[in-house]
């Protein structure tokens, strides 16, 4: 019994995200706009919630969102509330995923025809 719970421990120990998040393809090619809406997924090789952040350098993460993967992905949506260069990544059993390099303009439209300048 404890080679069997030694090994499920290690198992948990390996799950982790298994890639950074992916932010989609923004309107205006590389840049997001505030208050527009993207989903954002990242590939998981483990049950369990997902949280997902939005940092930018000299300040503390900012929460954004949480998903129960659905197969081997977590989805959110995000909306980028504030201008500048910000960094998306992902937390999943006290693993965090690689960053993804965002950068966030001043938001023109509404709906599905939002995009940043």
């Amino acid at each position: 019994m404890v080679g069997i719970t030694a090994m499920v421990g290690a198992g948990d120990a390996q799950a982790a995200p298994a890639g950074k998040p992916n932010a989609g393809v923004p309107l205006s090619s590389v840049v997001y706009g505030t208050g527009c809406t993207y989903p954002v997924t990242m590939a998981v090789n483990s049950s369990g919630w997902v949280a997902f952040y939005e940092y930018k350098p000299g300040l503390p993460p900012r929460f954004v969102g949480r998903d129960l993967p659905d197969g081997a992905l977590a989805t959110i949506t995000w909306v980028p509330r504030y201008i500048g260069e910000k960094y998306l990544y992902g937390m999943q059993n006290g693993v965090k995923s690689p960053m993804t390099k965002v950068s966030v303009r001043q938001g023109y439209g509404s709906n599905g025809l939002c995009f940043g300048i």
